[in-house]
């Protein structure tokens, strides 16, 4: 018996190590390197003066190749030119004249036929959905992300509270029985949350302030219910870093500024500037190409006059729609 076991276990030994491999796994294939024989960039001539439009001119293609090369882009021959305006930019690209063009937002928003969107720049404000509920506390937790938008938010006043207590949308007599604090220059913000047929002038008690310290005054005295703040000046007025800001509570207030001042709404995003491609650009339209020019932009040191002094991201097609809004209705 003590054999018999002995040759089962014997054979069971044999069996297992005749059990064919298992086959390895191929190896992942490295995505192919991106090159670019040719890069035309044109920037916006906008109000700058020929001299920085030289020096860009100048300097311009040696930092891009420069920038992007150390982003793992090998961009063989650039050039840059300047833009007589923004719609011959949309065309030029739309006829492969060009490349890449550099656009203020608010140029692109205008155009009637806008080119393929690749990357926005504007002021970093946390990453957060447009849930008024999700702006209503400090934004510690969340990361940040280039665009920054509206909020609309009710002051401590009887009118303002009520309007903030209401769970039904706010409808054109709702809004315009409030005392609206605008920001001069800006009032056309109001428009994000009106409705289509309705306009900012047509609010009949708005209190104009010069600079945001001015909303926050006009809120805390009780002159105004409803008011327009962008995030990062409201997280600076609530926990301000700095003398010159002397903060919600320096106001006389003793309540927080999160209790006091209720997000009601929040527009979509606000952007400075934008960067488009030419369709059917192969690399360009690379999803790797739009992350290797966002992390290219700020080290092209001194040319903040051209692109701008905010980080730039990858952006979706819709992400200029607050823009555009804001234009159809100007």
């Amino acid at each position: 018996m003590k054999k018999c076991l002995l040759f089962w276990l014997f054979l069971l030994l044999l069996l297992s190590g005749c059990r064919p491999a298992e086959p390895e796994a191929p190896p992942e294939e490295e995505p192919a390197a991106l090159t670019l024989p040719r890069l035309a960039v044109e920037i916006p001539r906008g109000t700058q003066s020929p001299e920085i439009l030289a020096q860009a001119l100048r300097e311009l293609p040696q930092a891009l190749t420069q920038a992007l090369a150390v982003q793992g882009v090998t961009a063989e021959a650039v050039t840059v030119s300047v833009g007589s305006s923004p719609e011959a930019t949309a065309q030029a690209l739309q006829e492969g004249g060009i490349d890449l063009a550099f656009l203020p937002a608010e140029d692109f928003a205008a155009l009637e036929n806008p080119p393929q969107l690749l990357l926005a720049s504007g002021p970093l404000s946390p990453d957060l959905e447009p849930d008024p509920a999700l702006w209503n506390q400090p934004d510690t937790a969340a990361g940040t992300v280039p665009g920054t938008p509206v909020l609309l938010c009710a002051a401590p006043t009887d009118y303002g509270r009520a309007l903030a207590e209401r769970e039904d949308p706010l409808d054109w007599t709702d809004l315009a029985q409030a005392r609206w604090a605008l920001p001069a220059g800006q009032e056309s913000l109001a428009n994000l949350f009106l409705p289509a047929d309705r306009s900012w002038e047509e609010l009949p008690q708005a209190v104009f302030c010069a600079d945001e310290a001015g909303l926050f005054q006009s809120a805390a005295a009780g002159d105004a219910d409803l008011l327009l703040l962008y995030p990062g000046s409201r997280a600076q007025w609530a926990a301000p870093d700095s003398a010159s800001v002397p903060g919600w509570q320096g106001l006389g207030r003793t309540a927080s500024l999160y209790e006091e001042l209720p997000v009601l709404a929040v527009s979509g995003r606000l952007y400075q500037q934008t960067v488009s491609v030419r369709s059917g650009g192969g690399v360009l339209e690379d999803p790797r190409f739009a992350s290797a020019l966002a992390a290219a932009l700020p080290a092209l040191e001194g040319q903040e006059a051209i692109f701008g002094s905010h980080p730039y991201a990858p952006v979706e097609e819709t992400a200029l729609d607050a823009q555009r809004q804001l234009f159809s209705r100007a």
